[in-house]
């Protein structure tokens, strides 16, 4: 006996949206704490959010999407991959910098994996 569970209409759309609003911004919350740490946790704890965060996930796996037409990559998607890959390698470097020259090659590498690794999944929808 399998239960079948699926949310479907405008709580479903609710619900993804809410997932994607909370995880933005955890993402964010949590970029800026280990950044500046102490700059967050002070006033809230990031696991009571991740908490949310992992429920809503949950709800929206069983929730009903509707689908998404694969449409060509432009310029602009490849400037904010490039712009991406960027910002990792400036938080990577700010974060490895008592390393020395090591901080250099890692966040340079970093960056560039950040790049080929967006490109190719953007190139992989593309051909679908």
């Amino acid at each position: 006996m399998v239960l079948k569970f699926e949310i479907k209409g405008k709580p479903a759309e609710i619900i993804n949206y809410l997932f994607q609003s909370l995880l933005v911004a955890y993402l964010i919350l949590l970029l800026i704490e280990q950044i500046w740490a102490g700059s967050v946790s002070v006033y809230f704890n990031l696991n009571y959010l991740l908490i949310l965060v992992i429920l809503t996930g949950i709800l929206d796996v069983f929730s009903e999407h509707k689908s998404i037409k694969n449409e060509k990559p432009t310029k602009k998607d490849y400037l904010f991959i490039i712009l991406l890959g960027i910002a990792g390698f400036v938080i990577i470097k700010f974060k490895t910098e008592q390393l020395g020259w090591l901080s250099w090659l890692i966040s340079i590498i970093a960056g560039i994996l950040i790049i080929l690794l967006s490109v190719l999944v953007l190139q992989g929808e593309e051909n679908e």
